[in-house]
């Protein structure tokens, strides 16, 4: 069994998380948007390192060596979850996002892209049903929808239920 080690990013992991952040997200991306919509890797690594390791409480999961993927959390939100892909499908996300329900035990809420249907399913197989549909800022300017989770929320894994939207 994989032992995944789950701990507070270091000061001096930022350039190095920025880049697996970059590398995670553009390629997704690239899969499911146009060219025009995908920001640089420079600028995700800007990104992460100017704005999200600053004002987020930032976790990464560890095997044998340097961080393999990242959580970024504000409050009962998950801003960032991201593996590096070639570590994905090996219980990295699935560590972090237990991880993220410990930190915020009562409710736990994520953004997402619904074309980016990968990540819609890993969500709903972890509990979490979606509540509110909207589209996201440019460049993407995609539909995306908001799920949540809630310990005592019940829902088939795969199946998506609408909850009352709130504010």
């Amino acid at each position: 069994m994989l032992k995944i080690e789950i701990r507070r990013m270091l000061a001096t992991e930022v350039a190095f998380v920025a880049d697996l952040y970059a590398r995670s997200i553009s390629g997704l991306l690239h899969g499911i948007l146009k060219p025009e919509q995908i920001r640089t890797d420079d600028e995700y690594c800007g990104y992460f390192a100017g704005v999200v390791s600053h004002e987020h409480e930032v976790w990464v999961a560890v095997l044998d060596g340097p961080p393999v993927g990242v959580l970024a959390m504000a409050d009962e939100w998950i801003e960032q979850l991201y593996v590096d892909p070639p570590e994905q499908r090996r219980g990295v996300g699935s560590a972090l996002l237990a991880h993220g329900k410990a930190l915020s035990p009562d409710c736990l809420r994520v953004l997402t892209l619904q074309r980016n249907t990968v990540a819609c399913r890993f969500y709903e197989r972890h509990g979490f049903a979606a509540y509110a549909h909207g589209l996201s800022p440019p460049p993407e300017n995609e539909p995306d929808v908001s799920y949540q989770w809630r310990p005592h929320q019940t829902s088939k894994a795969g199946t998506r239920r609408r909850l009352p939207t709130g504010s």
